[in-house]
């Protein structure tokens, strides 16, 4: 009796374990690598978190689609639930499609693993029934290249077309499955949103065609680089022999991956004969100057200087020549700024460095010109530009009694106020800012000052011009050179 109820519960349990089904299955086990495979994870009830594998080595071109069916016949109802993917193989080999796991009535299932073979690239069928292959004739993605030989830091454009013959059609959204790195380049991409929709040929036939996006590039390296492909998963609708119930013919909805192809760039360098020294990488065709905001300041104010080069070119690609100013202008850190649009014949617009300039003296300054170079594609030779100087004039101001003030010049471009390097005029300026400051009129305060700084006549012309400006400044100092 005991070994009959052990058998029942036994086959009770076999039962209840054998009513939930898993599986995963695949439409070929071995496939070319210009092939695409179908994985199928069925399950016949209906179950929650479901969970796909990795897919290792290959690339998923549609999917994850999932299908519902309920069938009752002679009143048993079949329930079924599948999770498809479409894969593209990376490369050739083996490969394992490992298991995916789903949760029903609260059990965790799995599937058994699936070994894919991927050989060499196999012929198409060419049968015109076939929706795939009908596909792969008639829709196709296209790189253009404007050069393929271009010089360092030229510019290029990769336009990328979708074609789709006439007997074909594209009525939902692509995929973007691939998207190039552009390694070795500098490159911006402009994506094409309107879509519009052109008429053309594509090797020799007539075709529809849409631009998707123009990469515009400039080469960093020389030699050959390499452009990777844009690949596409493309649902295409291809019409089939089957007709509906008032004979119109049947579409059938494919997913065709397509790619641009590799591409590759061979790479000039510049030429060294005839290299300016100051060159800095900047190649094109540009016009270049130098401007002041102002020309005409009292001390104290400011003023904008500007270095710029203009036209059409690697804009962001090199520096402008730096800017040398006299010592007694206090120079701050400059700024680029850029106004540059890109289009799909490069760059253009103008890039350029202001300097913000605050004078502290009364006094003349000039502005030297500067010598900027470039490589001209035009006539493949580099041509060198001097802009023209300017000067920047002080009316109003303390006047500098340091005569090698105008002599001494700093490079602006570290951004830090350059002081005088004679002590007696270092002295003055502290004493200077020290009377603004404090407010002396007491003349024998300023001596005493003067003194301790290491100043021992009286009738020192710094002292009678620091006086001098105390009473310009404060109005209440009695003028007595012996006082």
């Amino acid at each position: 009796m005991r070994s009959i109820l052990f058998v029942l519960i036994a086959l009770c349990g076999f039962q209840g374990w054998a009513q939930v089904q898993f599986n995963a299955s695949a439409s070929k086990e071995k496939l070319g690598i210009n092939e695409r495979v179908r994985i199928d994870f069925q399950m016949n009830k209906d179950g929650d978190n479901f969970t796909p594998p990795d897919f290792d080595g290959f690339r998923v071109v549609g999917g994850p689609n999932q299908s519902v069916n309920n069938i009752y016949a002679n009143g048993k109802k079949t329930y079924s639930k599948t999770f498809s993917y479409f894969l593209s193989p990376m490369s050739r080999g083996k490969f394992t499609i490992k298991q995916a796991t789903v949760e029903i009535d609260g059990e965790l299932y799995k599937t058994l693993p699936l070994t894919i073979e991927v050989t060499a690239a196999v012929d198409v069928p060419k049968d015109g029934n076939n929706a795939e292959y009908v596909a792969s004739e008639n829709v196709h993605l296209v790189a253009e290249v404007s050069k393929r030989n271009p010089y360092l830091n030229e510019a290029i454009a990769v336009t990328y077309k979708l074609y789709v013959s006439e007997d074909v059609s594209v009525t939902r959204a692509w995929r973007e499955i691939d998207i190039p790195k552009y390694a070795d380049f500098w490159s911006q991409v402009k994506e094409n949103r309107q879509r519009r929709v052109f008429e053309g040929k594509f090797k020799g036939r007539n075709y529809r065609y849409v631009i998707l996006k123009t990469a515009v590039l400039y080469p960093q390296k020389t030699g050959e680089l390499n452009i990777e492909p844009l690949v596409l998963d493309v649902p295409v609708e291809v019409l089939s022999n089957k007709r509906d119930f008032f004979g119109r013919r049947l579409t059938t909805t494919v997913n065709q991956t397509v790619a641009a192809g590799n591409l590759t760039i061979d790479v000039k360098p510049l030429p060294e004969e005839g290299k300016p020294a100051n060159f800095t990488g900047a190649v094109g065709d540009f016009k270049f100057n130098i401007s002041a905001s102002r020309n005409q300041v009292d001390a104290n104010e400011s003023l904008e200087i500007r270095v710029q080069a203009e036209g059409d070119g690697n804009l962001k690609l090199f520096n402008l020549p730096e800017l040398t100013l006299p010592s007694t202008l206090e120079v701050y850190d400059p700024k680029r700024e850029e106004n540059i649009k890109t289009n799909s014949s490069g760059m253009s617009g103008s890039v350029a460095t202001v300097y913000t300039v605050v004078p502290q003296f009364k006094g003349t300054y000039p502005v030297q010109p500067l010598r900027f170079s470039y490589f001209d594609l035009a006539t493949e030779t580099y041509k060198t530009i001097t802009s023209d100087g300017t000067v920047i004039t002080v009316e109003n101001g303390p006047v500098s009694t340091d005569s090698t003030a105008d002599d001494n010049t700093a490079t602006a471009g570290g951004g830090t106020k350059k002081h005088h390097s004679n002590r007696r005029s270092v002295q003055l300026y502290q004493t200077k800012i020290f009377l603004t400051t404090h407010c002396i009129t007491d003349f024998f305060q300023v001596c005493t000052l003067l003194v301790a700084d290491g100043r021992t006549s009286i009738v020192d012309p710094d002292l009678y011009y620091c006086w001098e400006e105390t009473q310009r400044t404060f109005g209440r100092c009695r003028r007595s050179t012996q006082a």
